[in-house]
């Protein structure tokens, strides 16, 4: 892998740094030199990987607890970074969460609050960091979209359709940012081996998960390469063939998967 700090140092702002890929993506960035302002709602575990990044010698892993579902979180994150007198080179728009079920049992709350937390805190943190990169010439954003941003997804609707915003906003600023000295990469996870299955309501699969690390290890070899990268072998097949499928084909074979995940959930 190339020398990242070099390219993008030195400072990066993980958000959702504080488990999963998140973390992951904090730990290779602080390993590899950077200055980390990590961004999350549980301090108690952005300081212990503070702690551990200073253990092990590696660049400096800043907390700041921030819930981005708020409306002012990123007005907040922004003010504080500009008050430490940083300037942040790479941003890993990470920070997201999904609630299985029929829309109607999800609460309005949390149906919001992906919308909130998946979309709008990406767009807010990406216009208000992305003008300096490109006054030096020189940065890069990572967008965390996922495969299910590729299919319409029954009884995960709102999860699968912020995704998919997120997939276009990041391609499409990918194009606006050709030749700025800004790198824009959109990432498609599918299955990881996170919190993210407990929190949603999935069921805890034995395979093909990834691992978190391995997520990274993908972006971090893609980004300034390519505008958008599936890892794993499996998600490239679902995400791939799912273009050459007719939609109503795609959707019936997602109504399928999805009716048998609440089943086994205990949710039908």
């Amino acid at each position: 892998m190339r020398d990242l700090f070099s390219t993008y140092g030195p400072v990066a702002l993980v958000t959702g740094a504080s488990s999963g890929i998140g973390e992951s993506f904090a730990k290779k960035l602080s390993d590899s030199g950077f200055t980390v302002l990590a961004v999350a709602r549980r301090i108690e575990r952005l300081e212990a990987l503070r702690d551990l990044a200073q253990a092990r010698g590696a660049g400096e892993i800043v907390p700041v607890a921030a819930d981005l579902q708020d409306p002012l979180a990123a007005q907040a994150i922004f003010e504080a970074v500009r008050g430490r007198g940083l300037s942040v080179s790479l941003l890993v728009n990470n920070a997201g969460f999904g609630r299985l079920g029929a829309l109607e049992s999800v609460p309005r709350e949390a149906a919001l609050g992906m919308i909130d937390l998946n979309c709008r805190a990406v767009v807010d943190l990406t216009q208000r960091f992305l003008p300096e990169m490109k006054e030096r010439k020189r940065g890069g954003i990572v967008v965390v979209s996922s495969v299910v941003g590729t299919i319409p997804t029954p009884w995960f609707a709102v999860y699968s359709a912020t995704k998919a915003f997120d997939l276009y906003f990041g391609e499409a600023l990918y194009a606006e940012c050709r030749g700025s000295g800004v790198d824009v990469l959109t990432v498609l996870p599918g299955l990881t081996r996170t919190e993210f299955q407990a929190g949603s309501g999935m069921r805890d699969y034995h395979s093909p998960y990834r691992s978190a690390e391995q997520v990274v290890d993908s972006a971090l070899r893609s980004l300034g390469r390519k505008p958008i990268v599936v890892d794993g072998a499996f998600n490239k097949l679902i995400s791939h063939g799912s273009r050459f499928l007719p939609r109503g084909v795609l959707l019936s074979l997602a109504r399928f998967v999805m009716r048998k995940e609440l089943r086994i959930g205990g949710q039908s």
